[in-house]
């Protein structure tokens, strides 16, 4: 082995230990073989062994520094390599850490368009659809889905761009499968951005954007869930990659973006923004929009379909969505949680003036300048997670960071280069991971199972006909139980016990299953039906940090009555 080889070995060495430490170890199963890794003690010895052996032996050669100047030079010239081992463990971190749950609106919504897509069909058709007695058509859909303009049947609130990726791996593999369309676009993502900044700035720039944005808590926390913030953010750097003079392939890069503009439709006017790189060049313009064309035309008649205008959303109207008011609220917001969670990214503006002179710079500044734009007028949030709206433009800023760093290093001596570019990556993979574990990024999965174990309840102890009360997981439960559902967050009392009553006669068995939170205002809401007063122990209960609960409706009249109702309890 080479000694220069050693000095390789010590830098991945010392990331797993770096890694090890910040994260508290990693313990995962994957494919059925558990992964265990809790000390970084082991990895840490390694490194600083391989390092003695290298310096010894470049020491007897006096050629220490000969030896650092050529890796960095190799790291610079020949990034490609490292930004696709860099690349390939966000892949492989986000499929060991993949909650490959339904869990809450947005995961099973679109998991369950997916499944929609996959079966050859673009409408759910309600069972409880003309129910005597259940007359208002939003008391039936779930999170995720809304009545359409025909009765009877209900459309995906959420676009179609992630469902038809996911819906092949669906039908092949279900759940798990369909997820893995995420985890991909999350290596795609970390490999398009590194890439693209090589491009711009050099190998080591490459290298550190690719570092930048993989180790951001909102990338890791979005990758490893079946939602669309990723692959948008993969689908729109692939557009810039393949746009970059020298490599430019117009019409993948139209594909690129029409998926965008499928994925995430409320930045469709931004396709345009990729013609400022084209030029004046009528052929090339015309070959990038066919595909971009045909992806709108799609979603018109999609939209036309689902929700009865081709300018309608799922989400409703732009002016129920966007005001100019919002603007105070979320800029505050998303300043606060990028300098707490990914405060590197702050430099963007640093290595934006540092690289302005190149036209591909200018471009995507406009580009990252108009998504957060689109997002400052949007609706106000208050939970960090909101930050994933901002990815695509997050991941243009890590093009600039990597810039501004590799620009610093380059004043360094040429033999200290390797050297403060290997302390800022390990930098930035603490920060990263330590703010990640902070927010409970790692134990998502954990959180999320309970739903399963709940629906899994539900399947087991009820007929196909049981009928759910429930609001959060409304979308999951019906995803993974296929039994009708009735949301309790947009009913009426009036209008749920009318219902109740339509379908007792029936003797359809009904369930009440919430999230812990929702107890309380559950209770308030419907103080004046008995039937769901919640004063009976619940049946069944899942649940680590975040707990759902059953409750039978046919368990109130014995519990009265005096009978001792245990609740299976599940952690």
């Amino acid at each position: 082995m080479h000694r220069r080889q050693l000095l390789w070995i010590a830098a991945i060495l010392a990331a797993v230990a770096v890694l090890l430490a910040v994260s508290g170890g990693v313990r995962a199963t994957v494919g059925g073989f558990r992964i265990s890794a809790r000390s970084p003690v082991g990895a840490s010895a390694a490194a600083l062994a391989t390092v003695v052996a290298w310096w010894a032996m470049a020491r007897r050669a006096k050629a220490a520094n000969a030896d650092l100047a050529s890796i960095a030079a190799t790291l610079e010239g020949h990034s490609a390599p490292v930004i696709g081992c860099i690349a390939l463990m966000s892949g492989v971190v986000a499929a060991v850490f993949a909650t490959n749950s339904a869990a809450g609106a947005d995961a099973s919504g679109y998991l369950s368009e997916a499944a929609q897509w996959a079966s050859g069909h673009i409408f759910h058709r309600e069972a409880l659809a003309g129910t005597p007695g259940v007359t208002d058509p939003w008391l039936t859909a779930p999170l995720g889905w809304r009545p359409s303009p025909l009765v009877g049947l209900q459309s995906s609130t959420y676009p179609p761009g992630l469902p038809l990726l996911m819906a092949v791996p669906y039908a092949l593999g279900g759940t798990t499968a369909a997820g893995f369309i995420v985890v991909m676009s999350a290596a795609v993502a970390v490999w398009a951005t590194g890439v693209l900044a090589a491009r711009i700035a050099g190998g080591a720039a490459g290298v550190m954007a690719a570092v930048a944005i993989a180790v951001s808590p909102i990338l890791l926390f979005q990758s490893i869930q079946p939602m669309s913030d990723v692959p948008v953010t993969a689908a729109w750097m692939l557009t810039w990659v393949l746009l970059i003079p020298g490599s430019a392939r117009f019409f993948l890069a139209g594909t690129a973006t029409a998926l965008a503009v499928l994925i995430r439709p409320n930045l469709a006017p931004l396709a345009a923004v990729p013609l400022l790189l084209i030029g004046w060049h009528v052929r090339r313009i015309i070959v990038f929009s066919i595909p971009v064309a045909l992806a709108g035309a799609v979603l018109l008649w999609l939209q036309w379909q689902w929700y009865g205008s081709p300018f309608r959303s799922g989400y409703g109207t732009a002016g129920e969505l966007f005001a100019i008011g919002n603007i105070g609220a979320n800029a505050t917001r998303y300043f606060w949680w990028l300098s707490t969670t990914s405060p590197v990214l702050l430099i963007a503006p640093l290595g934006l003036t540092m690289l302005w002179r190149q036209v591909a710079t200018r471009v995507l500044a406009a580009f990252a300048t108009l998504v957060v734009a689109a997002y400052l007028v949007y609706a106000v949030f208050d939970v960090w997670s909101y930050l994933r709206f901002l990815l695509p433009a997050l991941a243009v800023a890590a093009v600039f960071t990597g810039g501004a760093i590799a620009i610093a290093l380059r004043r360094l001596p040429v033999a200290w280069r390797l050297v403060g570019a290997l302390i800022v990556a390990l930098s930035l993979l603490a920060h990263g991971v330590s703010q990640a574990r902070a927010l409970d990024v790692f134990r998502l999965a954990d959180q999320q199972r309970r739903v399963e174990q709940v629906a899994d309840f539900i399947s087991m102890t009820l007929p196909v006909d049981a009928v759910i009360i429930s609001g959060e997981q409304s979308g999951s439960l019906r995803y993974y139980t296929g039994r009708s559902i009735l949301r309790w967050d947009t009913a009426s009392p009036e209008s749920l016990a009318s219902a109740l009553v339509a379908l007792g006669p029936s003797g359809v068995p009904v369930v009440v299953a919430l999230d812990a939170w929702e107890r309380e205002p559950f209770r308030a809401k419907f103080t004046g039906l008995a039937r769901v007063s919640l004063e009976w122990p619940a049946a069944f209960e899942a649940g680590t940090s975040h707990r759902t609960h059953v409750w039978r409706l046919s368990d109130r009249d014995r519990f009265l009555g005096g009978e001792r109702l245990p609740t299976d309890r599940r952690p």
